[in-house]
């Protein structure tokens, strides 16, 4: 039996296969999946062809009902967000996997799958967004974000790319009293020598754009590394606000005894600029932080393999290790690049 996972976000979608004993079969990167930016068709179009380069890559069929699969899982952005999308992102689904039990989650739920292998507690997704997904010990869900990013997403890339524009106005101005590693990055960024320059540019290039602002948020980080205190302290509160998260689903769940959170996406990677103040927080509400069990990709699979009812705990502890040996390869290839 074949089982397929397919995580998807507004910059990548990972499309993954595994056997019913856990071993990975294929994994297929593809362009993001943007569910409010295509139709049903395009929807449609870009689960077909991503399952297709998948199967052929693992040297299996492409055609036949449902491609043979024992299950599928798409763990779709904005999914629960919207009713006409969520609609839509089932038909799509119904169309393309009938026959075969098949479901569409919130890609933060996939998220959580990962990190803590299906297990009660929360995790935290924050990447270009920011969203929680929690599950307690009697199996209760709740989430918490994953609102508009044009007033929420707090903490998030985008929330930080924001920040960093406005970091440069305030430096600029001087209403921050002393000029920054900001204020030098964004102009040496963006060549520019009338700081008024930025209006246009930012407007024109980047603010229609959410992919493009969230990418500035890694100049923000180089300013912070380079000890910027107005810079270190938007990480210290894109921390306080992402474990805001987990306060909010703690108030909708029962754990017993201390509640086990995870994470997930970019902005973790800021280190401790972000996670000391996250840890922190965690404390205060009787969380403790731990390290995802594995990413993503790998919680669609668990979940596929849940639905076909291969989940052993055999099977998932294989699954790990095959997506720890994937991530190993991963490292020491990038490792050999970057020489």
């Amino acid at each position: 039996m074949v089982l397929l996972g397919i995580d998807a976000g507004g910059s990548k979608a990972l499309f993954s296969i595994c056997d019913e004993g856990g071993r990975v079969l294929g994994t297929v990167r593809r362009p993001g999946i943007t569910p409010t930016l295509m139709n049903e068709a395009e929807l449609r179009q870009a689960l077909v062809r991503g399952v297709e380069q998948l199967m052929e890559g693992a040297g299996m069929p492409q055609g036949g009902p449902a491609y043979g699969l024992g299950a599928a899982v798409f763990g779709m952005p904005c999914y629960g967000e919207s009713e006409t999308g969520d609609e839509q992102a089932r038909r799509v689904m119904d169309a393309v996997f009938a026959g075969i039990p098949h479901r569409v989650v919130n890609d933060s739920e996939v998220a959580w799958a990962g990190s803590l292998r299906m297990r009660p507690g929360i995790n935290v997704v924050c990447g270009t967004g920011t969203i929680a997904f929690g599950v307690d010990t009697r199996g209760n869900a709740s989430r918490c974000g994953g609102w508009s990013y044009h007033f929420s997403d707090e903490g998030s890339g985008y929330w930080l790319g924001k920040k960093l524009l406005e970091l440069f106005c305030k430096q600029s101005d001087g209403r921050i009293p002393e000029r920054g590693a900001v204020y030098e990055l964004v102009r040496a960024r963006f060549g520019i020598q009338n700081d008024f320059a930025l209006n246009d540019i930012a407007e024109q290039e980047y603010i229609p754009h959410r992919d493009k602002v969230a990418a500035l948020q890694r100049l923000l980080y180089d300013a912070a590394c380079q000890g910027d205190q107005s810079a270190i302290d938007c990480y210290r509160e894109a921390g306080r606000e992402i474990a805001l998260c987990v306060r909010g689903i703690l108030t909708r769940l029962a754990f017993d005894g201390p509640v086990r959170v995870s994470y997930s996406g970019g902005i973790f990677n800021a280190g401790a600029l972000v996670m000391d103040t996250f840890e922190a927080e965690l404390a205060s509400l009787n969380c403790a932080l731990c390290a995802p069990v594995a990413k993503p990709y790998a919680g669609a699979l668990m979940m596929a393999m849940r639905l076909a009812g291969t989940d052993t705990p055999e099977a998932l502890d294989r699954l790990v290790r095959s997506d720890a040996e994937n991530t190993g390869k991963e490292m020491r290839h990038a490792h050999v690049r970057d020489e």
